[in-house]
């Protein structure tokens, strides 16, 4: 089987909160603010918990913001 026939799958990218509020041209409080205010920000891809802090996908992040419909 020839390369361009396998399935491939994305690589996640994954960045800190402050790297991923960066990534998105906001302040990482911003991000902090709409992961804490789920309900109105139900769009917004979980990070996952790696010890105190979080990891973003970025790749899931890009996704929600492009396919977000503002009110």
């Amino acid at each position: 089987m020839s390369a361009e026939h396998e399935h491939t799958v994305p690589i996640r990218r994954w960045a800190t909160t402050k790297d991923a509020a960066a990534h998105i041209c906001v302040n990482p409080e911003v991000l902090r603010r709409w992961n804490r205010n789920r309900d109105k920000y139900p769009w917004l891809p979980r990070p996952k918990r790696v010890g105190k802090d979080f990891r973003w996908d970025l790749n899931a992040l890009d996704a929600a913001l492009e396919a977000r419909e503002e009110p």
